[in-house]
């Protein structure tokens, strides 16, 4: 058994409702870590380009990684790896909480679906018992709903068994549903959500196990923890976030042009300061909650004190689903974005997709390019809290206008067409941004249009650049310094997203990350070959996607995602006409074909995977 591993693969046969635990060789983990790059290995090698996202040859991968589990802080989390719903393309997703801890205490790296069952079923897995159980009676519930009536079933509490569900979109086939686990920690992006519910998956139920994960050198790992962690709370990022939450975005993002407003249509929002996270732990009560082994004050319950919704108590939303739910949907009400924002995760879909859906079709109704004759009779405005409401429901259920939503946005923009097509944020693939206006952003908004995992794949956060001899950008609005950062650290975040552990707690430092690795591991990893890991993975999701019909000219954005900002700190900004220029660049600098934007078989060559990138 290595160290950091136990080996074993659960594997889940829908089709013919059976389980089995398989041996992961000892090569595949050291080349593949976990995570993403684990569940990229089986999703690569097992899903033909003529299957699709809904079919029962599609397979689904949930693993934990050599971290997973540890000592190290935030060491629940799990990603996610499938042919992705929305794009048709790879998707990677993670989310933190207990499961994937959980999963490691079992005596499992990693958790394999496949095929599809007959009937509706949820998973359930302890270290000394696995089933595949009916679930007629988790049917329509919710996802906070199905976590509650399995901690009942099971008479455990929340730290005794962990649940990743699905919603009423999920179940529906919404092509951006999503997977939430742990009463709001959700793995959102392309579409996970969808494929679990056309294998008839409403849930995963884990009981925490009392197996220990054995790590190489127990005492450096922990004090390597020690390390990781002080050097991620006194970072950019983590400083505030650490205390309050991601929230404190609010205020990085307003003054450059960041923050998305109605639809990109604007950069102007003085409520803004209602949203910034001192202000919103001001009007509510805060209780933590955190993610496994997690000492930050960043993920918790909240429950509003005053107006409206007085007593209302969920978990706090994290910025995206404040931003999504708020600003750019011309919400003023901090109150009413929460309660949206829980509603978005409990029907079980990406708040980003959902976000940028609902202010397309509100902008599109003040402009008259819909009217309520095609939307069952309603209409929408800036801030309509209760027609949100209403729309969402219809979209996670495909009543009516909503079945037409429920593809997203770039789908629903090109069936309508004219002008509504034009005010549509979305990229040509098929995915959109995280809720930022990436306009004033070119490295996220490059990232976003290029990656191939159905969000951004090298930025994220503050990633400091000198860690990997390169100077930080002087201006970052020229498009060959954009291009050359993003190319120089490709492969980090998907490396990260291998390891099991939370992004915040655990890996601002790359040096202190890799050394932590080979604490667990007892493996002698450099910085230079971790990201040479990261590297293969970006590539062979590029292939994967290429070979599965995503045509390299859809790396760009909408019309509108392009457009240049009429006010605010970025006006007169436009990335739009220089697109092309810097993705032709970025090309270069990853060893892609300027054209056709495949990997040159001299970079297959270099990252070891010309014979892997032959074979189909």
């Amino acid at each position: 058994m290595p160290f950091g591993y136990w080996g074993n693969m659960l594997r889940f046969d829908l089709s013919n409702c059976k389980t089995y635990s398989e041996n992961i060789p000892h090569e595949v983990l050291k080349r593949c870590l976990g995570g993403t790059g684990l569940g990229l290995n089986y999703v690569f090698e097992k899903v033909d380009p003529s299957v699709t996202w809904d079919s029962p040859d599609n397979i689904i991968v949930l693993a934990s990684g050599p971290l997973g589990g540890t000592a190290v802080k935030g060491s629940g989390n799990y990603g996610v790896v499938t042919k992705g719903a929305l794009t048709g393309g790879m998707a990677t997703t993670q989310a933190g909480g207990y499961f994937g801890a959980f999963l490691k205490f079992c005596g499992y790296d990693a958790l394999l679906i496949v095929g599809s069952s007959p009937e509706w079923v949820y998973l359930y897995i302890d270290e000394d018992k696995v089933e595949i159980k009916p679930a007629f009676h988790l049917l329509g519930l919710d996802t906070t709903q199905t976590e509650e009536a399995l901690h009942q079933e099971y008479s455990l509490n929340p730290k005794q068994l962990s649940v990743c569900s699905i919603g009423p979109a999920g179940e529906n086939l919404v092509k951006f549903a999503c997977l939430v686990s742990d009463n709001g920690h959700v793995a959102a992006h392309n579409g996970v959500g969808a494929v679990l519910g056309s294998k008839k998956v409403k849930a995963i139920a884990v009981k925490r196990g009392k197996k220990k994960v054995e790590v190489f050198d127990k005492s450096t790992l922990r004090e390597l923890s020690i390390q990781m962690n002080t050097a991620a709370k006194s970072s950019p990022a983590g400083s505030g976030a650490s205390q309050w939450g991601t929230s404190v975005g609010v205020e990085a993002l307003y003054p450059i042009g960041g923050y998305p407003i109605k639809n990109l249509t604007t950069n102007e929002f003085p409520e803004f300061v209602e949203y910034t996270a001192k202000a919103l732990r001001a009007s509510y009560e805060y209780k933590r909650r955190p993610c496994w082994g997690c000492d930050w004050n960043h993920c918790g319950d909240i429950k509003i004190t005053s107006g409206e919704f007085k007593g209302f108590e969920t978990e706090e939303p994290e910025y995206e689903a404040m931003a999504a739910m708020g600003p750019l949907i011309g919400m003023k009400d901090p109150a009413k974005t929460i309660v949206l924002a829980n509603l978005v995760d409990r029907l079980g879909m990406d708040v980003n997709e959902t976000g940028w859906l609902v202010a397309w079709v509100i902008e599109c109704f003040s402009k008259g390019y819909i009217t309520a004759q095609a939307t069952d009779g309603f209409e929408m405005s800036w801030g309509d809290f209760e027609n949100t409401k209403l729309l969402l429901q219809k979209i996670a259920r495909k009543e009516g206008f909503g079945a037409l939503l429920a593809d997203g946005v770039r789908l629903a923009a090109k069936e309508i067409g004219g002008e509504a097509l034009n005010c549509a944020v979305f990229t040509e693939k098929g995915n959109t941004p995280r809720s930022h206006d990436h306009r004033a952003i070119w490295t996220e908004l490059l990232d976003t249009c290029i990656s191939g995992t159905g969000t951004i794949e090298n930025t994220g956060g503050f990633v400091d650049v000198t860690q990997h001899n390169l100077e930080p950008m002087s201006d970052p609005y020229s498009w060959e310094a954009v291009a050359k950062q993003n190319a120089v650290v490709s492969g980090r975040r998907v490396f990260e997203d291998s390891l099991g552990v939370c992004r915040f707690t655990a890996t601002e430092d790359i040096r202190l990350t890799v050394s932590a690795l080979n604490a667990a591991t007892g493996d002698d990893f450099t910085v230079e070959e971790v990201m040479k890991i990261g590297k293969r993975i970006v590539n062979l999701m590029r292939i994967f996607n290429i070979r599965n019909g995503i045509d390299p000219k859809n790396d760009k954005p909408s019309k509108r995602y392009s457009s240049v900002p009429v006010d605010g700190p970025a006006k007169g900004l436009s990335v739009g006409c220089i697109f092309q220029q810097m993705k032709e660049r970025y090309y270069e600098l990853m060893g892609w074909d300027k054209t056709t934007g495949y990997p040159l078989p001299d970079t297959l060559e270099e990252l070891g995977i010309s014979d892997i990138a032959s074979e189909k």
